[in-house]
């Protein structure tokens, strides 16, 4: 199973999360991580990354950030960016919508980021692996979160992923 994790706006971040599903649905299923990627591309090759992505690896599960608008919104570099995001998003949301995945989620950052800590990516193995790209690193925090909270994944801090 793929969860793939998108940051969108003015230079979008995707992570690639593999998980093995073990167990079977009479003794429970769980999932372990197997493998992770991570990149950055400019806003025109977003498409083309991800129509890659799942053309290679038939991607189950979307998860990326919803933009909210609101006051660091309207922070942000230049008054275009929220508008490209908007678009980004858009775009995505009808290219997911088309029947290419069984599941696509959308979530604040206010409600991942406290969640998905740095603390907890590192356990995961993701920190280092997004390390000088700050979007791939929320893409990240947003495939992990979905894969524990709706994948079955352990929460890497939990005594059950060998965390103390």
């Amino acid at each position: 199973m793929y969860v793939i994790g998108i940051d969108p706006g003015p230079l979008p971040g995707i992570v690639r999360l593999q998980l093995k599903v073990v167990g079977d649905k009479w003794s429970g299923q769980s999932a372990q991580l197997v493998d992770v990627q991570a990149l950055q591309v400019t806003p025109g090759l977003l498409g083309t990354v991800l129509e890659g992505i799942n053309a290679a690896t038939e991607v189950e599960v979307v998860a990326y950030e919803r933009f909210v608008v609101g006051r660091r919104a309207g922070q942000s570099s230049s008054a275009a960016a929220g508008a490209k995001t908007r678009n980004m998003i858009g775009e995505l949301e009808a290219w997911a919508g088309a029947g290419r995945w069984r599941r696509v989620y959308a979530r604040s950052a206010a409600e991942v980021k406290p969640w998905a800590t740095d603390t907890r990516l590192g356990a995961a193995g993701l920190l280092d692996l997004t390390k000088g790209m700050r979007h791939a690193r929320d893409a990240a925090r947003h495939a992990l979160f979905c894969a524990v909270r709706d994948c079955g994944l352990a929460d890497p801090l939990s005594r059950k992923a060998g965390a103390l």
